[in-house]
């Protein structure tokens, strides 16, 4: 059984759409991307605001997302900025992302 990585436990992670849970993301992100061997990121029921987001390439393993959840992304477009993306996954091969739904409002 693959390592499985709450969100709830890397970063404090609140379900309510209003607080940005990015850096929790992020965290999780990086500790999945550690020396272990492949791990899950699991996402539990809730919705979650998520600003812009870069996940960079794990070169050592393969991390699956799986998200029982609505990640939503801001309702105004310009609270990410510049970004390109809402969610960019740079360098990553193979990302199996089990999801409920990625509520981009239009992003």
């Amino acid at each position: 059984m693959l390592p499985k990585l709450s969100t709830n436990n890397i970063g404090v992670i609140c379900r309510e759409v209003h607080t940005n849970n990015t850096k929790a993301f992020l965290d999780a992100w990086v500790t999945a991307c550690g020396p272990s061997s492949p791990a899950t990121i699991y996402v539990s029921s809730g919705r979650y605001l998520l600003r812009n987001a870069m996940f960079h390439g794990c070169n050592n393993h393969v991390i699956t997302f799986g998200i029982d959840a609505t990640l939503v992304a801001p309702s105004d477009y310009r609270i990410i900025g510049n970004a390109p993306n809402w969610l960019d996954f740079q360098d990553v091969t193979g990302l199996p992302i089990i999801s409920d739904i990625l509520e981009g409002q239009g992003i």
